[in-house]
Formats: C-alpha cells, sequence, structure tokens
C-alpha cells in the first residue's frame, strides 16, 4: 500500500492549486504582459475562490467537477482570453495588436469593434492591461520627449518657422509658453534640450478630436487621428506606440453617460481649450499580442509582426 508522506501531500497540494490557478485565470503571462495593473488587485480573490473551492472537495468525483467548472465558458475563448474573461467585468475593451483591430465587450458580447493604428516594430505597442478613466476633448498634443528630439528640433533648428506651420508651440516643463522665436537654437541638441513641443488642439493636431487616457507607464494612449486613410491599409502598423481608432467617437459614445456631440467635434474649433470628461467608472483595457484567434468558430492567424514567436 502506498502511503502518502507528509512532503509528497504538500507537493500534491501545491500542484493542485497552481494548476487550478492556471485554469482560472490563465498562465505564464509575464511573458506576454509587460505591465498589469488590474490582476494584482484581483489576485487575493481569486486565490481565496480557489482555496474554498479546493478546501470543500471530499473526493476525486468533486475534484474532477471543480476542474471542469473553472473551465471559462464564455463563447470567444483563447489563451489570453481566458485571463481577461475570468474577472466577469461588465465592460471592458481589447486592443489586439497583430490584428491591428479593437473590440469592446459588454456583458461578455461584442458591442463595438473597430480598426485601429498600432505602432511600428521599430516603435512598438507595448503589452499592458491598465484602466480608461477619462476622456479629453480636443486634446493638446505633448509630444514625446524621445519625439521632440530625434525628429522634430533637428528640423525646428534648421527652420524654425517650421513650428507655427506644424501648428507647434514651445512650453517650459511647468507649461508656460514661449517664443520661438526669441530662443537660441543653436545652443541645444537632443542632450540638453530643456523645453516640450505641444501641438494646438484640433482636426489638424495628431490625435485628432478625442483622445482616451489610460493609466499604463508607457505614455500610451488611445486616441482620433488626422490620418483617417490610414484605415484603408492591411497592414496598420505606423505609429510610434499610441493607439489610433478608427471610431473614436463610437468609442467615447460607449463608455460616456452622456452622447458627444458630433457637429461639435468636427467643426475643427479654432483655440478650444481641451475639455476633460470622467467616466463613471474606469474601464479595464487589455492591450495584448496573440497572432491567433477565434473568429466565427474558424481560427484566423495574423502575421507576428514583432518577431515574438520566433
Amino acid at each position: 500500500m502506498l502511503v502518502a508522506t507528509e512532503p509528497d501531500s504538500k507537493l500534491f497540494a501545491d500542484a493542485i492549486i497552481t494548476y487550478a490557478k492556471d485554469l482560472y485565470c490563465g498562465a505564464e503571462l509575464s511573458k506576454w504582459i509587460i505591465n498589469d495593473q488590474i490582476s494584482p488587485k484581483y489576485a487575493a480573490d481569486d486565490e481565496e475562490q480557489i482555496l474554498d473551492k479546493l478546501v470543500a472537495m471530499r473526493n476525486a468525483t468533486e475534484l474532477c467537477a471543480l476542474v471542469t467548472s473553472l473551465e471559462p465558458t464564455d463563447a470567444v475563448l483563447s489563451d489570453l482570453f481566458r485571463w481577461m474573461h475570468h474577472f466577469h467585468f461588465s465592460q471592458f475593451i481589447v486592443v489586439n495588436i497583430p490584428s491591428a483591430t479593437l473590440s469592446y465587450y459588454t456583458e461578455g458580447n461584442t458591442r463595438l469593434s473597430m480598426k485601429v493604428v498600432v505602432g511600428k516594430p521599430t516603435t512598438r505597442t507595448p503589452r499592458f492591461s491598465a484602466y480608461c478613466k477619462e476622456i479629453i476633448l480636443y486634446p493638446y498634443w505633448h509630444v514625446p520627449q524621445s519625439i521632440a528630439t530625434k525628429e522634430l528640433l533637428p528640423k525646428f533648428k534648421k527652420n524654425p518657422s517650421a513650428i507655427e506651420r506644424q501648428n507647434m508651440q514651445v512650453i517650459t516643463k511647468s507649461g508656460k509658453v514661449v517664443d520661438h522665436r526669441s530662443i537660441s537654437w543653436s545652443r541645444y541638441s537632443g542632450a540638453n534640450f530643456p523645453y516640450i513641443f505641444r501641438q494646438y488642439t484640433g482636426c489638424d493636431n495628431a490625435l485628432g478630436v478625442i483622445k482616451f487616457n489610460l493609466t499604463d507607464p508607457f505614455d500610451v494612449y488611445m486616441h482620433d487621428t488626422n490620418f483617417k486613410t490610414a484605415f484603408a491599409r492591411q497592414s496598420r502598423f505606423l505609429s510610434h506606440g499610441c493607439i489610433r481608432l478608427e471610431k473614436p467617437i463610437e468609442l467615447g459614445n460607449n463608455l460616456l453617460d452622456d452622447t458627444l456631440n458630433k457637429e461639435f467635434l468636427e467643426a475643427c474649433v479654432k483655440g478650444q481649450k481641451p475639455i476633460v470628461k470622467k467616466l463613471q467608472e474606469p474601464i479595464p483595457v487589455f492591450v495584448v499580442y496573440m497572432p491567433a484567434t477565434a473568429e466565427n468558430g474558424k481560427v484566423v492567424f495574423y502575421k507576428d509582426i514583432y518577431r515574438l514567436f520566433q
């Protein structure tokens, strides 16, 4: 007769807990998500639910039934979807980088889908989970410092008048506007440039007229765009990392309690100051990398554009 020793029992307990958690929450997420702001908030609840169910098991039949129950029942399911759907959020957003698409889910069903533009292989969109807490109408574009110093500064040093043609302002880090004609441009390089470039609001703005702020640490957000012809392309890997939306007004109307004024947003109001609209509750946003997805009962494969599987 084989009798399990205490170390064997502990190993078995650890194995079944790990297996149950992987079934319920998804496995090895750290390989695919660079920054996860959602899971830690629910980790204790996940573990408590699993442990409570395991402690209540009285025989192998009940254990098998528990394992079966931990499998997700959502219609949409693949590796990372197991993780995203196990939270059972009433609404959430998924951006899939290889397909360059966005899906907005409510009560487990797709409410809105659209094409997006994501980062080039050289300036990749990071993989993360975060929250959208507010929408900005007529946003400024504060040019990221890497773009400012590598791309814009050399151009503006040669021809400072190009700043006005691109509807840009020069501001200090405290937000004070500086007359670009008063700057001795030859003194500065990417290593010592002390200012920030900011683009005026309006339809010519690189962010368009709607910006969806996210809580991720990468300064990546979702936004409208003034380059709408990009959505007609099959390959939409064109950005510096941020996510451009094909249907920003539709998404805004789904997330906000009040309806956005489309005429106001398309009027390109000159000099319009940014308008902040807070969401009633934060919306989970998952930016993931799934080159294989289940669509209409079939497996669809997308190009491994960032070469993560090679």
